[in-house]
């Protein structure tokens, strides 16, 4: 911890051990996630191809960029289940912006705009404190998702124009513009984390809300901020999915809310607060990428993958709760 509430807020005795157990129960499943990769390799050598690699991280690109912006809820000990709905609203955003204006940059302010907005709201109604996130953002999905179908009339909107042949065609160096998006916003919550006084506060309040509202942080503001910079992130992914696409639809942001937090789990991020990092992240989303490909081309149909997912995700919570 960085923050001298943050190290307030754990008890002395415990901390070491809790941290070998959930270390050991997070290298069992990467290892396990591993071993199907390296089994696929061996079956398929075209698995690790630079082609397939490349197509994996695109594949992956906007999920990273919701991952991110989720793990700093986490780690402050909150939840945001409504990231898939949020998704698909900034999405649509962006493509009737677009389609009524003409104007890629203006589409691309409404989609980040309608994101980030979704997210402080979500940050107003945790901060509370009269239910839990998981409850709250429950709820928050349910409407997004009815607000998703009125934007669209259930249909999709096509044509982004410009942002189709940035993010849908676009690459520099045979690497696709998405992924340079997904890495930035690793990068920007590593910094986020690591050198600002809004990662320490995060840090702090999963540690300890109580310590940490004590020792003079102002929890509520901060769980807004937080709140409203995953919405941010939720609505630069929005955007790059539409420009992918090269369409707004009211379902494409539907799993995301699920595969992120099981990315984040599997990356080492205890669902109780108070730990963890953004890079472990990022090796949570390449795993999945890696494994969701892999039975792709061991021809693994979409619903038997949907229970490997659930699989995972239950493992990684089972494996921490250990501790």
């Amino acid at each position: 911890m960085t923050s001298s509430a943050a190290t307030a807020a754990q008890p002395a005795g415990r901390k070491s051990g809790a941290s070998r157990k959930v270390d050991i129960g997070r290298y069992t499943l990467l290892i396990v996630l591993l071993l199907i990769v390296v089994i696929t390799a061996i079956g398929n050598p075209r698995f690790l191809s630079v082609n397939n690699l490349l197509n994996i991280l695109f594949q992956v690109s906007a999920l990273g960029i919701v991952a991110a912006g989720q793990t700093i809820l986490l780690i402050a000990g909150g939840l945001d289940l409504s990231v898939g709905a949020a998704l698909s609203v900034a999405g649509l955003a962006t493509a009737l912006t677009i389609m009524h204006t003409g104007s890629a940059v203006l589409g691309i302010l409404a989609g980040v705009a309608a994101g980030t907005l979704i997210g402080a709201i979500n940050g107003m109604l945790v901060s509370t404190n009269r239910a839990t996130p998981f409850i709250i953002t429950l709820g928050t999905m349910t409407f997004l998702q009815g607000v998703a179908i009125l934007m669209s009339g259930g249909s999709p909107i096509n044509g982004t124009g410009a942002l189709f042949d940035v993010f849908g065609l676009g690459d520099f160096l045979r690497v696709p513009w998405p992924v340079y998006a997904m890495i930035l916003a690793i990068a920007v919550m590593f910094l986020i984390l690591r050198f600002t006084t809004l990662g320490r506060y995060a840090f702090a309040i999963g540690g300890n809300e109580e310590a940490a509202r004590l020792s003079g942080i102002p929890v509520r503001r901060i769980k807004i901020a937080l709140y409203a910079l995953s919405g941010l992130f939720v609505g630069v992914a929005g955007v790059i999915l539409t420009g992918v696409l090269d369409s707004g639809l009211p379902s494409m942001g539907t799993g995301y809310e699920l595969r992120a937090i099981a990315a984040v789990v599997i990356g080492g991020t205890p669902l109780i607060g108070g730990r963890g990092s953004v890079i472990g992240t990022l090796g949570g989303v390449l795993l999945l990428g890696l494994v969701s490909n892999s039975m792709n081309l061991l021809g693994v149909g979409a619903n038997f993958q949907s229970a490997v997912l659930g699989l995972i995700i239950t493992a990684a919570v089972l494996l921490q709760k250990k501790a």
